[in-house]
């Protein structure tokens, strides 16, 4: 019987297979008006039915909606090897955290490296392509004052990547773990800027973030530690902003 429902399954999706992508349709399902389905992502792309180059009608295939809701669909990245299955109510979150998923390199911003990989690979990657900006160590030194620039450390067997730019007067950090929000939810980072007298400081703690987060949400947002230019002439040594950022686990 698992067999049968298994096929029944496997024929169901091919029938919801989008004929512009090759992704599987989800819910709202529209239609031609001959009566075939595109996914709603490439029905904003095209103006008329790839299939039989039809006009788009604004109606929507309940019955076929209904099935999608009790199919398994699978994983995007089921040729990467993930074999998972889920409702379409948690196919989505699925894929914001799986792990065959390929990411971006977080040295895109400033060299423009193209590379994507599994976050099982991002390490070999950095070792062979980003050997100098790769740190063992849950804390670094850095000149804020230089603007934009990317760091990644390793420790606690994770990857972490540290994040600077100055940006509307204001020069700002963050750090994100290549992982989930919930995996990085159990680690914070300590931000420090000293004064040349050495007594004099900064220091602000905030939780990392997720990969999945996205860099200017959190410089925009403020959700990262910030400081004006009117507060950084005070700390210029040598016309150098002397930071220390330090990461530890959430007791």
């Amino acid at each position: 019987m698992n067999d049968m429902s298994r096929d029944l399954g496997e024929s169901l999706l091919s029938d919801l297979e989008c004929p512009v992508c090759m992704d599987y349709i989800v819910p709202p399902i529209k239609l031609c008006t001959n009566g075939h389905n595109i996914c709603s992502k490439c029905r904003a792309r095209v103006q008329h039915c790839p299939t039989c180059r039809a006009k788009f009608s604004e109606i929507r295939s309940v019955a076929l909606e209904n099935i999608a809701r009790k199919l398994k669909y699978p994983c995007l990245n089921r040729q990467s090897g993930c074999l998972d299955r889920f409702s379409i109510e948690l196919i989505a979150e699925h894929h914001v955290v799986c792990e065959y998923r390929k990411l971006n390199c977080p040295f895109h911003i400033t060299t423009h490296c193209s590379t994507k990989c599994r976050k099982s690979d991002m390490k070999n990657h950095f070792e062979k392509a980003h050997i100098l900006s790769l740190h063992g160590t849950s804390t670094i030194r850095s000149d804020l004052s230089k603007g934009m620039s990317v760091t990644v450390l390793f420790c606690f067997g994770k990857l972490f990547v540290h994040h600077q730019r100055k940006r509307d007067g204001r020069y700002c950090c963050v750090v994100q773990l290549i992982g989930t929000k919930s995996e990085a939810s159990k680690y914070k980072c300590e931000f420090t800027l000293r004064a040349a007298n050495g007594i004099e400081q900064i220091s602000k703690t905030f939780l990392v973030q997720g990969y999945s987060e996205d860099w200017e949400t959190s410089f925009s947002s403020g959700n990262c530690f910030c400081v004006d230019e009117v507060t950084v002439k005070y700390l210029l040594i040598y016309d150098k902003l002397n930071m220390t950022a330090t990461l530890s686990t959430v007791k």
